[in-house]
């Protein structure tokens, strides 16, 4: 169950429906009863606490503002950092996965939808012992490696970051994957990388 501090608005698992709050000691109610949560995802089940956690502000004479306004920040960037990490976690899932192409097609699987262009774009400093390296290599006509090393960083960053906007628009896969380089003043060049989020399923 989840239970909701009249005093703070936090609102926590629990057991026992006589557990204090966790954070300021307060005492709470049943938000949620263990039925009433089934089926719920957590993201749903983080926005339904969220709201309905809002009544316990009216004619409550426990409710404490200040508590509120603290729990409300910490929480938010609880949050925050959980979002974050989930979807780290998923772009390099999707990463590893490799579901993604500079064709137009996946053998064994059917687009579904066609979800939009998306980007990755990463920005990186050449610098000066990278270029100074690069024209001594150019001038004994040997391949230089630490601009080799530095483009292919970038190149897998920006990758992840398509990746990661791909998870943003519900996409499963992408398709038409194109990379452009970029140079700029003052040693800097990006890498941009370009193609289409699409829903695919696998075909029966």
């Amino acid at each position: 169950m989840i239970l909701c501090c009249k005093v703070c608005g936090n609102f926590f698992t629990a057991k026992d429906p006589h557990d204090c709050c966790d954070y300021c000691g307060g005492l709470t109610e049943v938000l949620f009863t263990d039925e009433e949560i089934q089926g719920l995802s957590s993201e749903d089940l983080w926005r339904s606490a969220k709201t309905v956690s809002e009544k316990y502000k009216v004619h409550n004479p426990l409710y404490n503002k200040d508590l509120w306004r603290i729990r409300e920040e910490r929480e938010f960037e609880k949050r925050k950092q959980q979002i974050k990490k989930d979807l780290e976690e998923r772009t390099e899932k999707f990463y590893i996965d490799n579901m993604m192409t500079t064709g137009y097609s996946f053998d064994g699987y059917k687009i579904v939808s066609y979800n939009g262009v998306i980007f990755g774009e990463v920005v990186l400093g050449t610098g000066f012992l990278s270029e100074f390296g690069a024209s001594l290599s150019d001038f004994f006509g040997i391949e230089s490696n630490m601009f080799a090393d530095k483009l292919k960083k970038a190149k897998q960053a920006a990758i992840k970051k398509l990746a990661g906007e791909a998870i943003r628009t519900r996409s499963n896969a992408i398709i038409g994957i194109d990379i452009d380089y970029i140079t700029f003043s003052n040693n800097m060049m990006g890498v941009v990388a370009n193609g289409t989020g699409v829903t695919i399923e696998k075909i029966e």
